[in-house]
């Protein structure tokens, strides 16, 4: 066992680490000395990473990322080889049997984007075809270090065209924008009567931070010509501030962001559950030519509490109107989810995305919609046949 990993356990039965919930640790004064000897950029890192949350970095409370870095410390790490193998049974059990030939997702740690390309270099090609949009901006450093990250490296966000294999399809932050059943709603969607509006707007609802160095890493790389795919786009004020500072980028850099330049990049998000259909947000999607993906599955399984708890009867209009944004000229795509695939069933998302129904059960997170059968029906009215 070397050094590193020593400290590391002993900093562990030292700390007896509390686990606060399923993205945070808090650690004792005595692990958290050790832990800065060893890190020393751990409370900047931290706080880098974080949000909502009052310095957790001096306070000893190790959030998501953090703890993935202690993880790797603690553990023998994989060669490529090792996660080429594991990547190929994944496709093996799950892409494949679920009809997929091509995927795309976010790579968060340079350990996965060092196993692809060792992969693709030894044997020329991967099990699918994978587009991968970058986020290593959420990685432990420094906020200086995050903020400026994607405008030093350059532009680099490419097509299929460039390799069929593995192609490097702009820059992500999953968490960076808002989330599902968080959405940005703004005035778009009032909290309805008899709901403290502060709790809803202010504590539940997540818009854009734009002090935190991660959002400021993309909007910064987005100025320089970046594309932006992959970053969470849930509500439709959310997608009125993207397409605002858009503008900005394009002011700011004339010279590279025409109007063509912008349409051709095909800015995407992911989610997409509560989108609405708001008319000056619709004309800027359609202007600036954005993708929104929508995930109708997810949008089905978690949004219609959230709407019946806080904003009543006209939230109903922003859960997931694929029909109208189609109508109306928006690009729409139907984001999937790796689940347990059916073994006779290609494709199986696409019924929740003609008839719009889902039951929650005992199988959430192993079939799309949660359960097959008789279930909720929401606004059918947005139901697409599978030829649009």
């Amino acid at each position: 066992m070397n050094g590193s990993k020593l400290c590391i356990v002993i900093l562990l039965f030292v700390s007896i680490p509390v686990q606060a919930s399923h993205r945070a640790l808090l650690f004792n004064d005595k692990a958290t000395e050790i832990l800065v000897d060893l890190i020393p950029d751990f409370v900047v890192a931290v706080n880098n990473e974080s949000r909502g949350i009052e310095n957790p970095g001096e306070r000893s409370l190790i959030i998501t990322g953090m703890r993935s870095t202690i993880n790797s410390l603690l553990r023998e790490q994989p060669t490529p080889t090792q996660f080429a193998d594991g990547f190929k049974i994944l496709v093996d059990e799950y892409y494949s049997k679920s009809g997929m030939t091509a995927f795309g997702s976010r790579l968060d740690s340079a350990d996965q984007i060092t196993s692809f390309q060792y992969l693709l270099r030894e044997e020329d090609k991967l099990p699918v075809r994978f587009a991968w949009s970058g986020e290593t901006a959420t990685e432990p450093m420094t906020p200086a270090a995050a903020a400026g990250m994607y405008t030093t490296i350059g532009v680099q966000w490419q097509g299929i065209e460039s390799n069929p294999w593995l192609w490097q399809r702009g820059l992500s932050s999953e968490g960076g924008w808002d989330a599902p059943n968080r959405g940005c709603l703004g005035d778009d969607l009032p909290a309805k009567p008899g709901v403290d509006p502060v709790k809803v707007k202010q504590v539940l609802e997540i818009c854009p931070d734009f002090e935190s160095p991660i959002v400021q890493s993309v909007m910064r790389g987005m100025q320089a010509g970046w594309r932006i795919v992959g970053m969470h786009g849930v509500g439709s004020h959310g997608f009125r501030i993207f397409i605002q500072k858009l503008e900005e980028a394009m002011e700011r850099n004339p010279g590279v962001m025409s109007l063509d330049y912008v349409r051709k990049s095909r800015h995407g998000f992911a989610h997409g559950t509560l989108t609405g259909a708001v008319p000056d947000v619709v004309e800027g999607l359609v202007k600036y030519n954005i993708y929104v993906p929508i995930n109708l599955r997810r949008a089905l399984a978690i949004e219609p509490d959230n709407i019946r708890q806080n904003y009543g009867e006209p939230g109903w209009k922003f859960l997931g109107p694929i029909k109208t944004l189609l109508d109306a000229g928006v690009k729409v795509v139907g984001e999937g989810e790796i689940f347990q695939p059916d073994p006779e069933t290609y494709f199986d998302l696409m019924d929740v995305y003609v008839n719009r129904e889902i039951a929650k059960g005992d199988n959430v997170r192993k079939t799309a919609p949660e359960v097959f059968g008789d279930g909720d029906v929401y606004t059918p009215e947005e139901g697409v046949d599978r030829v649009v």
